[in-house]
């Protein structure tokens, strides 16, 4: 399939872009070359690979257990700052 410049400069002006940097005469000859490579994926032989999704998974995650979490002591050992408990951090927002 050939790209032509004239295709090109009619979706840059549907795309509402600038059209006066000439740039249009290298980008035909780079979009011939990403029409060749999807070309040739059109060559590969899917059909051992399916198309359709297993709706019979529902969750293939792990059940939801009920866990200790670290004491907090352990956790601000390691933190910079801290402040009434808790990690203090520098204000970002006024």
């Amino acid at each position: 399939m050939a790209i032509t410049k004239k295709e090109i400069e009619h979706v840059a002006r549907l795309a509402r872009l600038d059209s006066s940097g000439g740039i249009f005469d290298s980008l035909s000859s780079d979009m011939q070359s990403i029409v060749a490579m999807v070309d040739k994926l059109q060559e590969l032989d899917l059909s051992a690979i399916s198309d359709t999704v297993d709706l019979t998974r529902v969750n293939a995650l792990r059940e939801d257990e009920v866990q200790e979490s670290s004491p907090r002591e352990k956790i601000l050992k390691n933190a910079p700052s801290k402040e009434s408990g808790g990690i203090s951090v520098p204000k970002i927002v006024e």
